[in-house]
């Protein structure tokens, strides 16, 4: 004789079929999500406009620590010092041109590259700073190796991913004499629970898993704890109030974490790289101001 099931217990069964397929629809949409994180496409490098800022720009070529082949342009300095920048994810060198031009203009020499598995850089795998490093390495070494450059002068700027990147690299290379960091995150693992947190665990962590199973290493990539390790080199942090996918709470954990001298400017009404836009002349004079103070007088 069959037992008739309760409605309680069909409820609770039913309950408990629809937990499983949503938890599965958000595995499932979460390692999608880590694939184009892995894999973004790529964007066509677009070669800047003739200008005297950037008179005597030269294509350039070298290679990363692990063997990759990275391009890039080069500005030649006009007072001995250099800056390198680092784009942010899902695009390439010509995303920095407006903060090129600024410091281009003010007599810097200034090196624009394409990270690993963007632009015209080989790589096929997008690792979110752990390995990027090794290529932000690779650029001061080949800007520190320039005869218009004083080695001792050499600054660096990122954006996004880029400028987490930036800051990791900062930490430990004392070559750095000052870094900026625009629409950084402290933290990859913060940053993939506050752009894919919706639901918390379910949906943020099956990200991370992908990342981690294909070699990212997400544990690395916290500038936030070392941004005291900079041991009085300057520091600017930019953000927008605005920005969704650097949100001003990440970006404010970043600044108390850091030892001073220290600088953070919230450019009102900017979104994720809208600085240029919502306030360029601001942002183009606080980013010479930085490095004038840093490198101008280093010697």
């Amino acid at each position: 004789m069959k037992i008739p099931l309760r409605p309680s217990r069909v409820l609770l069964l039913l309950s408990l079929l629809v937990l499983v397929a949503v938890a599965g629809a958000l595995v499932v949409r979460g390692h999608r999500i880590g694939l184009g994180l892995l894999h973004p496409p790529h964007v066509p490098v677009e070669r800047p406009e003739v200008s005297p800022e950037f008179a005597g720009l030269e294509d350039v070529t070298f290679s990363s620590a692990d063997g990759l082949t990275l391009r890039g342009w080069y500005v030649p300095s006009r007072n001995r010092a250099a800056v390198v920048l680092v784009h942010g994810f899902a695009d390439n060198r010509a995303q920095l041109l407006f903060e090129a031009r600024a410091l281009a203009r003010a007599g810097y020499g200034v090196l624009l590259f394409d990270l690993r598995a963007h632009g015209e850089s080989g790589g096929d795998r997008v690792t979110w700073g752990d390995s990027e490093r090794r290529d932000v390495t690779a650029a001061l070494d080949f800007v520190s190796a320039r005869r218009d450059v004083d080695p001792t002068r050499l600054g660096l700027f990122g954006f996004s991913m880029g400028g987490t990147t930036a800051l990791l690299v900062a930490e430990t290379d004392a070559r750095v004499k000052a870094v900026a960091a625009a629409g950084a995150y402290p933290a990859l693992e913060a940053d993939v629970y506050s752009g894919y947190g919706r639901w918390g665990a379910f949906s943020a962590e099956p990200v991370l898993w992908t990342l981690r199973h294909a070699g990212v290493d997400v544990d690395a990539v916290r500038p936030i704890d070392g941004m005291c390790q900079l041991q009085g080199r300057p520091l600017l942090l930019v953000n927008g109030d605005v920005d969704p996918d650097a949100p001003a709470k990440l970006q404010a954990s970043l600044f108390r974490a850091a030892c001073e001298p220290k600088a953070l400017w919230v450019v009102e009404g900017a979104g994720h790289g809208g600085y240029a836009r919502v306030a360029p002349e601001e942002y183009a004079r606080r980013l010479r101001e930085h490095f004038d103070r840093a490198l101008l007088s280093a010697g």
